[in-house]
């Protein structure tokens, strides 16, 4: 579960070059100089390398940004709770001063990837020629895309800042662009990149084989063209990135209890781009604490009946979860048995966070394909949503003609299968966004599956507004940057 080597050795120096505090709040301590710096390929690969540990510095946001207000998981009632922040974005009680309004830390990936797109073509240096520069680029617009596609899915329009924060020659109050138009830019840069990305890296470390995993491929530029085509509605050209990379020969489903491997020891050969923890090499996370020794999250009632509903489910009872509700994912060894310990609070603390797997690729597939429409589609949506089901131990799943009804089952799949991994939000706000009758009704529906009787009804009136599906810009934000506009569900909330 090793970092990549190359970026371990060089972090370093990265961070004794240029000292980044909270990018588009704060400027950088220690202006990077352009002159004295990117003079090597090591220069480059040091950048290039803390853009992947800035991402990974994001890792326990990302979880909450794409888990707290969906239905998978269940906020703790005991003495041990998460964050006051957390449970009221749960709560959809959201204002302006929550820290998980910040965005500081996906700006901080991207002004490490905008740093290597500027500077790294300028680099003379013998063994940095152009077939090596060009594929550290398709990494860094791979590091700025994902960054961006975070912030779209979860503020929508957020400044597109495309040039790094060096000194005070850069704009610092920057307006907010039209998500749609910075993924459709950050589309135009992933296909760009396409032709000179790496297919697989060289194996740093023979005993650990899978650690390529650790960064972007030409297989994880392809997935998030795909996913990002998704979000947008362009059936047809995530299509083929989904086939890209199905047909790759480099990934390949996991079955039966094996299945398991996906996240201990992770890195395995279902995975296509994930972020790395070791904890020899002191990279560490919280998830030991959240599902295992503090207990602030669970498996929600919701999420479980899923699972009840296919009892030979083998990402279900002891694959994803305990009997006695405990997250098994991050917690687990192996495919639970009462033989088999849950990690130790301590060195096993390393487990990666999965970006994308190919279960994920097959998935969007037939979501692409159920929206089309057309009885061939919905044929070839149906196969991709069996192709999954039954690596799990199912049989195939209903047949439907419409899209809704197609929707609701792949929608149920991705949560059986993508429970508790950051993807249960940003799939129901995709669906809701959907133009088509029923779907927003779909998209509410299945988020006040989590809702107490109690706040039913409010959390109901407040989803009615699609505005309320995005956060609020933070206040601290609003106040170093007098070109932001609140977002408009929160402007007249006190913020």
């Amino acid at each position: 579960m090793k970092l990549n080597q190359y970026i371990i050795s060089l972090i370093i120096l990265a961070f004794t070059v240029t000292s980044c505090q909270d990018y588009l709040t704060i400027q950088p301590e220690n202006n990077q100089s352009t002159t004295q710096y990117w003079k090597t390929k090591e220069d480059v690969e040091a950048v290039l390398g803390a853009g992947y540990v800035k991402l990974r510095d994001a890792q326990e946001y990302l979880m909450l940004w794409g888990e707290a207000r969906g239905n998978g998981i269940y906020f703790s009632s005991t003495s041990y709770k998460p964050s006051t922040d957390a449970q009221k974005l749960r709560q959809f009680d959201i204002l302006a001063t929550n820290s998980l309004t910040k965005w500081d830390k996906l700006y901080a990936v991207i002004n490490m990837a905008n740093s290597v797109i500027a500077y790294a073509p300028n680099v003379e240096d013998a063994s940095f020629n152009v077939n090596v520069m060009h594929s550290y680029l398709s990494e860094a617009y791979f590091q700025r895309s994902l960054a961006y596609f975070y912030l779209v899915r979860i503020w929508r329009d957020v400044p597109f800042v495309t040039q790094p924060y060096v000194d005070d020659s850069a704009p610092y109050s920057i307006a907010k662009t039209s998500g749609d138009d910075i993924l459709k830019k950050c589309l135009v840069d992933l296909n760009n990149s396409l032709e000179s990305a790496k297919v697989r890296f060289p194996e740093s470390d023979i005993y650990n084989p899978m650690n390529t995993k650790g960064r972007a491929t030409k297989w994880a530029i392809y997935s998030l063209i795909a996913d990002i085509n998704l979000w947008l509605g362009n059936y047809d050209a995530c299509i083929p990135a989904c086939e890209a990379v199905i047909n790759s020969g480099q990934v390949g489903l996991i079955s039966g209890a094996n299945w398991f491997t996906n996240f201990y020891p992770g890195n395995s050969n279902e995975s296509i781009f994930e972020l790395e923890y070791s904890y020899t090499l002191n990279q560490t996370n919280s998830f030991i604490s959240w599902f295992s020794t503090n207990k602030y999250y669970f498996i929600s009632p919701y999420q479980q009946t899923l699972y009840e509903m296919e009892p030979l489910d083998i990402r279900g009872l002891n694959g994803s979860y305990t009997s006695t509700g405990l997250i098994w994912k991050y917690i687990g060894t192996s495919y639970w048995t009462t033989s088999v310990p849950a990690r130790a609070t301590s060195n096993q603390n390393d487990q990666n966070w999965i970006i994308y797997r190919l279960a994920d690729i097959n998935l969007m597939e037939a979501e692409a394909y159920a929206m089309k429409g057309d009885s061939t589609s919905m044929s070839k949506s149906q196969a991709l949503v069996n192709t999954i089901r039954a690596r799990a131990g199912l049989t195939a799943a209903p047949s439907a003609s419409e899209k809704l009804d197609m929707m609701k089952i792949i929608l149920q799949e991705r949560q059986r299968e993508f429970f508790s991994e950051g993807k249960n939000w940003f799939d129901l706000v995709r669906i809701g966004n959907r133009p088509d009758a029923g779907f927003k009704d779909l998209f509410i529906d299945e988020v006040l599956q989590s809702a107490s009787a109690s706040t039913s009804a409010m959390v109901r009136a407040i989803l009615q507004d699609n505005n309320s599906w995005y956060l609020p810009i933070n206040s601290d934000e609003l106040k170093a940057n007098e070109l932001l506009i609140q977002n408009p569900y929160y402007a007249n909330l006190g913020n």
